[in-house]
């Protein structure tokens, strides 16, 4: 599978991305991934669903801009908006139309805060959304993640400008299943919640099952 490592530049820091591409090379359609809070988007089941996608004609664009908890820390949901940014507008600079994205739990938080206008598709796996009583974005936007003592504070409000078509797979082991699940399902414009049996968060209980689901959604 071809497989371009290249280095991702956001403000002048250069980051590791992986854009695989199918194997004759040309295709329309694009997937911006964004991982999760501990582990990153590269090994396990983002390279399976990658490699699947780009067998059924889709390319994708992974980008690691932290590796630990620590570097994480450090950044803020502006920092974390504006590489989510970046990586659409690469995509969209490398000649892809049809845009997507992939978002992994911590990922899904970052992504429906602050959706790109740009991407037409959401494939939530399992994000990490719990909704607050009152948002404090405005005032927490700027400050690293690692000052915030309670964690950003998110409102049903703070999705609701989410202005793309959603689908939201959780395991029904997934302690963010049901009560977080079908409150952010309600929540999105345009959301579909989709329950996988026996799957936890991980997503790597029944991998065929995930890849299976991912390329009926972002490979149709």
């Amino acid at each position: 599978m071809p497989l371009e490592q290249l280095d991702f530049e956001v403000d002048g820091e250069a980051y590791e991305g992986r854009l695989v591409t199918p194997p004759e090379g040309d295709a329309e359609s694009c997937v911006v991934v964004l991982p999760g809070a501990g582990h990153g988007p590269f090994g396990d089941i983002f390279d399976i669903a990658t490699y699947e996608l780009a067998s059924a004609g889709v390319a994708s664009f992974r980008f690691e801009t932290w590796t630990n908890s620590d570097e994480l820390d450090e950044k803020s949901l502006a920092d974390l908006h504006a590489e989510m940014d970046d990586a659409v507008a690469f995509v969209r600079e490398r000649g892809y139309d049809d845009l997507s994205m992939l978002v992994k739990s911590f990922g899904g938080r970052i992504a429906f805060t602050k959706l790109p206008g740009d991407v037409d598709r959401v494939l939530g796996w399992a994000p990490a959304v719990v909704f607050a009583d009152d948002s404090r974005l405005d005032e927490q936007y700027d400050v690293p993640l690692g000052d915030l003592e309670d964690g950003l504070a998110i409102t049903r409000g703070d999705v609701a400008a989410a202005d793309a078509e959603v689908r939201l797979l959780y395991g029904d082991d997934d302690h963010f299943y049901p009560e977080p699940a079908e409150s952010l399902a309600d929540a999105l414009p345009d959301a579909e919640l989709r329950v996988l049996e026996d799957e936890n968060h991980s997503f790597n209980e029944h991998r065929r099952t995930v890849v299976a689901e991912t390329l009926d959604y972002l490979a149709d």
